[in-house]
C-alpha cells in the first residue's frame, strides 16, 4: 500500500501525525484484545438458553398459583418471587441475544477488521516514520 507521504515537509508534521495514529492503533489493539478475549471464552456463557427455558417454566407454574392465592403475607412472598424470575428471565433473554450465533459471527467479523485495520496502520506508520527519518 503506497501513501504520499513526500507531502509531509516537516519532522512536527510527522511527529504530530505520529502520534495520532499511535493513539489510534492503541484504541485497536485493546478492541483486538477485548474482542479475542470474548471469542475464547464464548461457550461459558451459551448456558443462558437453558437457564432461560428453566426460569420461564418457574414462571408458568408459579404465576397461577400467586393469582390464587388470597391478599396477604404468603402472596407478596410468592409475588416477590414471581417478580425475581421475570427479571432474571429479562436479563437471560438480552445474554442469549447477546451471546447468540449471530453476535459471534459479528465479533469475529469485527476482530478480523480490527486485525486489518491494525496493519494497515503499521504499514502507514512506518512509512511516516521513514519519511521523518529522511527530513
Amino acid at each position: 500500500m503506497a501513501f504520499s507521504v513526500n507531502l509531509l515537509t516537516t519532522v512536527a508534521q510527522c511527529d504530530q501525525l505520529l502520534a495520532d495514529k499511535q493513539r489510534e492503533r492503541t484504541g485497536l489493539v485493546n478492541r483486538l484484545n477485548n474482542l479475542t478475549f470474548q471469542l475464547a471464552n464464548w461457550d461459558t456463557v451459551t448456558t443462558a438458553q437453558a437457564e432461560l427455558t428453566a426460569t420461564q417454566a418457574l414462571i408458568a407454574g408459579l404465576s397461577p398459583v400467586v393469582a390464587a392465592l388470597p391478599e396477604g403475607d404468603d402472596k407478596r412472598r410468592n409475588q416477590n418471587q414471581l417478580n425475581r424470575y421475570e427479571t432474571r428471565v429479562n436479563n437471560l433473554v438480552s445474554k442469549v441475544e447477546n451471546y447468540g450465533p449471530e453476535a459471534r459471527l459479528e465479533r469475529e467479523l469485527d476482530r478480523d477488521e480490527a486485525t486489518s485495520d491494525i496493519a494497515v496502520l503499521d504499514t502507514f506508520i512506518e512509512a511516516v516514520t521513514t519519511r521523518r527519518a529522511a527530513l
